[in-house]
C-alpha cells in the first residue's frame, strides 16, 4: 500500500513539472530589432551609419509603445548617442534622461556617456 501511494505522489509531482515546463513565458521587455542592430555593428562597423540607427531604434520604440510593452534597457541610450553623433544635442540629451527615468540604476553610467557624448559632439563642431 505504501508503494502505491509513492507511485502517486511521483505521477503527481511529473505532472505538475511537465504541465509547468510547458508553460510559456512572456519577456519582460520588447527588443525589437535593437539586439541585431548592435551585433551587426559590431560585428560589422559602419554598416548603419548613424541616421540608419536612429531610424531602426524610434522604429522599434513605436512598436513598443504600440504593442503596450517595456522598453528594453539600452535603447534609448543608444538613440541618444546617435543623436549626439549627429551634433543633435536637445534630442540625445531628451533620450538620455528617458533611459535615466526608465532604469535609474544606470544613471551613474548614462551620466557619464551623456558627458563624453556631449564633449564629442562639441570637439567635432
Amino acid at each position: 500500500m505504501k508503494m502505491r501511494i509513492n507511485k502517486q505522489a511521483l505521477l503527481l509531482l511529473l505532472s505538475t513539472f511537465l504541465v509547468a515546463g510547458c508553460a510559456t513565458e512572456q519577456e519582460l521587455y520588447y527588443w525589437g530589432e535593437y539586439e541585431e542592430l548592435v551585433y551587426n555593428t559590431y560585428i560589422e562597423p559602419g554598416s548603419a551609419d548613424p541616421q540608419t540607427q536612429i531610424n531602426q531604434l524610434t522604429t522599434d520604440l513605436q512598436k513598443t509603445e504600440a504593442a503596450g510593452k517595456r522598453v528594453a534597457p539600452g535603447i534609448y541610450a543608444h538613440l541618444a548617442y546617435m543623436y549626439a553623433i549627429q551634433g543633435k544635442d536637445s534630442q540625445s540629451k531628451s533620450a538620455f534622461m528617458k533611459e535615466m527615468a526608465l532604469f535609474p540604476e544606470s544613471s551613474k553610467f548614462i551620466n557619464g556617456m551623456m558627458k563624453r557624448a556631449m564633449q564629442q559632439g562639441a570637439s567635432q563642431q
